[in-house]
């Protein structure tokens, strides 16, 4: 039986393709920090590499892209509702 390991990460930091393999390093936020321009950011440590063929790779973005296609509509489908609560109904009432 195999088991699944769960790895969290905050961002895809870098992003590569050599000999054919993508490689993805993931990090997570370790604190606050400032950019080069001296405003505030974040201070990321990349903690895992993901190393895929690229075909996987290829596979692995056409179904982000159809998940990011997806919450589109579902904010849409919300947007759409929430106007519809907001927008009062018009009646109207036929004298005799």
């Amino acid at each position: 039986m195999s088991s699944k390991e769960v790895v969290f990460a905050d961002r895809l930091v870098g992003l590569s393709i050599h000999n054919g393999l993508v490689r993805m390093d993931l990090a997570v936020v370790t604190g606050p920090a400032k950019g080069k321009d001296g405003k505030p950011g974040v201070k990321m440590e990349t903690t895992h590499q993901v190393v895929m063929p690229l075909d996987g790779f290829a596979a692995s973005f056409d179904m982000q892209q159809k998940l990011v296609k997806e919450l589109a509509t579902r904010q849409k489908k919300r947007r759409d509702a929430k106007s519809a609560v907001d927008t009062p109904a018009v009646v109207e009432v036929q004298g005799s």
